[in-house]
């Protein structure tokens, strides 16, 4: 058995139970937009976030096997994920690898551009793969690994991109409960 070895996407209700992704409309009230006047490539290209109050919210830390950049409790909460999977699955843990945190952008389902804006935008989604091996978009396919992941995610209130309409199960995001709670405890 490997980490990296694809298995059939679980059935729906075995995860995320009690999350939701959190929508456009909560980052947009949370945060407003990260790119100023919420000019985004129209081709979909990462672009660093360039409002300077935001810019303010975010920085780039070693949060476990490898650095991310997003936004502070973000970090915070990886950091978190990270030890706890470090202590409890050691062999999986030096084979996590980070495909991506901070990049704003519109969203991209197999391909296509938008319309909505990707909550990595904000530094709140990570895309992760198991060693070297990255996942496909919607082949109702995950890596052992990510699947063994989303349990550690889910606890912390991150929501699994494997429940997309489109399965993305590299994908990892804040929900919109944890932004709640850091609205609540003054965090955000």
């Amino acid at each position: 058995m490997k980490y990296s070895d694809l298995i059939d996407l679980p059935k729906p209700g075995t995860y995320n139970i009690g999350l939701v992704s959190a929508k456009n409309s909560d980052m947009l009230k949370y945060f407003g937009h990260p790119v100023l006047d919420g000019k985004y490539d129209p081709k979909g290209k990462c672009m660093s976030p360039n409002d300077p109050e935001f810019q303010k919210r975010v920085a780039s830390r070693k949060v476990g096997p490898f650095r991310a950049t997003g936004l502070l409790p973000a970090l915070d909460s990886l950091k978190s994920i990270f030890e706890r999977v470090e202590r409890e699955v050691p062999d999986l843990y030096p084979l996590l690898r980070n495909n991506g945190m901070l990049c704003s952008r519109y969203t991209r389902i197999k391909g296509k551009i938008g319309p909505g804006i990707s909550n990595h935008s904000w530094g709140t989604a990570l895309d992760m793969f198991i060693e070297g091996d990255t996942e496909k978009q919607g082949d109702n396919k995950v890596q052992r690994g990510l699947l063994i992941l989303a349990n550690y995610f889910n606890a912390a209130g991150w929501y699994w991109g494997a429940a997309f309409p489109t399965e993305d199960g590299m994908h990892f995001e804040v929900s919109r409960g944890l932004l709640a709670q850091w609205k609540k405890e003054g965090l955000i």
